[in-house]
């Protein structure tokens, strides 16, 4: 045998793995610090009424009277009034409620298993708490739209009674709410007008107050919830201008950017991600999105889109184990044309959770969260795949499963502060700029070698 062949004779433990063990990322959900919140009362029912003093403008119309003492003329000591009088208006509200729960769990499999510490703390930590946020958030975007004061539909006579919407959901087979049904079509994308549209109205309906300019400063600024592209775009844009070339030419000028760039910076601290004259920017990453279906066959609502999620699932490949799951960014997420973006107020609506009340020291109920913390039980029976429910032998208290519990209501405040706006939009339109000189140039040479001699 040659010298430059050896023969391997120490062990070698193959297949190996490296011991740091790589974490999916995904953004956090962040609805829920912006919404009002607090409990709905045990032994309350399951609906409510919230009733409101609604206030009367007096008729400013009426004409003035001037004042006469003459002799014999008019009725000096029987005075015509005016009247003003007072109103309310009663809504209902009621809970609502979902339930999750993870797959069945027996601690004598997982005893075996290298990862099995870290792999669930990688669950609880990063899959079911924030599946929490994003439940909620998801509840609250669409309840944000239920309730809004005013729906615009997008376009040319935003503003005005005719682009007002309204809406339904519709179920798949499923039985997943993903079809929206609305009266009104988008025609646009959002521009800096049609924010400024609603400045005046949103004052007169009280967005800022009782007395808005009573420190003789401009009134604080209103809250607008929209997606990464529509935030970039109004703050760069400044929408149909007209100018140079039309009426569907952008105007590119500064008009709408930060002042100051301390000023923007402040903003990340409190949620936001800019301003644009009146209003201050929240990002939501995961806002409403939809894809336009068509004809619905409904009379009311002829218009049917599809909400599209963030992301999607797919089969994993497995590590060691069976194949499980992974989410992916949805590109159809990236290229919905139709989005719903808020004029918002924390005060426009309240979630309450449930509360948890014990009825007699005597009656211990197991304890639970309303507002969708997990919590680990011990169960007897599971539902299999079929639906069915079977028995489980959990003596030896090996078994487990992960449960969430969801029951909120929501109760519309002051909603008149609300506006959803259903407009287009698409990713950030691309310019191709090429160079100015042409880019001919002679075959490069990098030999870093002397000439040998002949």
């Amino acid at each position: 045998m040659s010298c430059k062949v050896f023969t391997q004779l120490l062990v070698d433990e193959e297949p190996k793995y490296d011991k740091r063990i790589v974490k999916s990322i995904r953004p956090m959900d962040g609805w829920i610090g912006h919404v009002a919140t607090g409990p709905f009362p045990a032994f309350s029912g399951t609906s409510m009424f919230q009733d409101k003093f609604e206030h009367v403008y007096p008729n400013t119309s009426r004409a003035w009277n001037t004042v006469s003492y003459a002799n014999c003329v008019g009725t000096p000591c029987n005075k015509t009034f005016n009247t003003l009088g007072w109103g309310s208006s009663r809504l209902q509200f009621y809970l609502e409620e979902q339930n999750w729960q993870t797959p069945l769990l027996c601690f004598d499999q997982q005893l075996h298993v290298t990862h099995a510490r870290e792999q669930f703390n990688y669950i609880i930590n990063d899959i079911m708490r924030p599946a929490t946020s994003q439940i909620q958030s998801m509840f609250l975007r669409k309840r944000a739209l239920f309730w809004a004061g005013k729906k615009w539909a997008a376009g040319a006579n935003f503003g005005q009674t005719a682009s007002q919407f309204s809406h339904i959901w519709q179920n798949d087979a499923a039985g997943n709410e993903v079809f929206l049904l609305t009266s009104v079509m988008p025609t646009s994308k959002l521009t800096p007008q049609m924010l400024a549209n609603r400045v005046a109205p949103l004052t007169r309906e009280g967005y800022f107050g009782s007395d808005p300019f009573g420190d003789g400063k401009s009134p604080p600024a209103i809250e607008l919830v929209s997606g990464w592209e529509t935030v970039w775009e109004l703050n760069h844009l400044g929408g149909q201008q007209g100018v140079g070339g039309g009426a569907n030419t952008p105007n590119i000028a500064n008009n709408w950017r930060f002042t100051s760039f301390e000023d923007s910076r402040k903003y990340w601290r409190y949620g936001y991600s800019g301003s644009i004259g009146n209003y201050m920017t929240r990002v939501d990453p995961f806002e409403l999105r939809f894809n336009f279906l068509g004809a619905s066959g409904n009379a009311t609502y002829p218009f049917k889109f599809q909400l599209v999620l963030p992301y999607t699932n797919i089969v994993s490949s497995g590590a060691g184990g069976a194949a499980g799951l992974k989410s992916i960014p949805n590109p159809d997420f990236e290229l919905a044309c139709y989005r719903i973006s808020f004029i918002w107020h924390r005060q426009a609506m309240e979630v309450l959770t449930q509360e948890m009340a014990q009825i007699n020291p005597e009656m211990p109920y197991g304890t639970r969260n309303f507002g969708g913390k997990w919590r680990a039980v011990l169960p007897h029976v599971c539902v299999n795949a079929d639906g069915v429910v079977e028995p489980i032998d959990n003596r030896l208290e090996n078994q487990v499963q992960f449960l969430s519990t969801f029951q909120l209501a929501i109760r519309p405040f002051h909603t008149e502060w609300s506006e959803a706006i259903f407009h287009q939009g698409e990713p950030q339109c691309v310019v191709a700029v090429p160079n100015c000189s042409t880019c001919a140039h002679p075959e490069q040479a990098y030999d870093s070698a002397n000439t040998v001699c002949p």
